[in-house]
């Protein structure tokens, strides 16, 4: 098998500076937007203690892959960036990749440090055509980690790019903020179902709702990606914000919208979004 640290030796760089960095659903959406440069912005702000890039020269970054038959994630290569310099992020100096939607998201954040990254013209050719096995679902979330210590089984070299397929509908995860910028592909699987979908805010408080349009849940939440709210009384109480969007269950093509709305009510009774959640009725 070929690894992905032999790989960054056939490129003259040293697995030793070196620091792989599988990122979540906010990453994906960021490549989804804008590629380098949005991305690059994205990758700039990052937590101050542990850093990721924990003093490495070189960041690789990918985005989540698709999921293996024996349960292993994988990560999708995008790019090699230099790292720099690194500062206390306090709103002031700016990163040398910017995106004004990603700044203005960070301006008044004082737990992170910014960076000024590079991207590497050699890594560049090979964006989205290396797919790697992570690892098992637990190390997923040691999401940074040293090249020359975690060797990476290289799966695949593509000799195109391509976009992330989608994960499925019982392992989709992302944010109503991110929803209109997902793959085309994604946003069309979204759009071709309804069912019933959970919504979680930062402080953990739950949401069950359903969409029963002809647009499908991508419909639904893009309702929610407008106004904060989908027209939910406790929801538009609470201002406009953002939450974690997943699916309970899709609905088959001939349940009807009442079927769909027995559905939805059992889920609520199920994990008790009316008594402990943001659901009302």
């Amino acid at each position: 098998m070929f690894y992905f640290h032999e790989f960054l030796a056939r490129l003259d760089l040293d697995p030793e500076e070196t620091r792989l960095l599988r990122h979540d659903h906010r990453g994906l959406a960021a490549w989804g937007r804008g590629g380098f440069e949005k991305f690059g912005c994205f990758a700039s702000f990052q937590r101050r203690n542990p850093s990721p890039y924990s003093g490495a020269q070189l960041a690789c970054h990918f985005i989540p892959g698709p999921t293996l038959a024996d349960g292993d994630t994988t990560g999708l290569f995008i790019g090699i960036t230099r790292i720099n310099d690194r500062w206390n992020w306090d709103g002031g100096r700016m990163p040398a990749m910017q995106d004004p939607e990603i700044i203005e998201s960070e301006r008044d954040r004082r737990d992170v440090d910014a960076f000024d990254l590079e991207w590497l013209e050699s890594s560049l050719a090979h964006s989205e055509r290396i797919l790697v096995r992570w690892g098992p679902p637990a190390a997923a979330r040691a999401w940074s980690q040293w090249a020359a210590r975690r060797h990476k089984g290289i799966l695949e070299i593509r000799l195109d790019r391509q976009e992330p397929p989608f994960p499925g509908f019982s392992m989709f995860m992302g944010q109503i903020s991110e929803i209109l910028a997902l793959p085309q592909a994604w946003k069309a699987a979204l759009a071709s179902v309804r069912g019933v979908y959970l919504l979680v805010c930062e402080g953990g408080e739950q949401y069950v709702g359903s969409a029963t349009g002809q647009e499908g849940l991508l419909g639904r939440w893009a309702v929610y990606a407008a106004n904060g709210h989908g027209g939910n009384v406790l929801l538009r109480q609470r201002g406009h914000r953002d939450y974690a969007v997943s699916i309970l269950e899709v609905a088959s093509p001939d349940m009807s919208r009442d079927d769909i709305l027995a559905r939805e009510a059992h889920w609520k009774d199920k994990l008790g979004a009316r008594a402990h959640g943001l659901n009302q009725n």
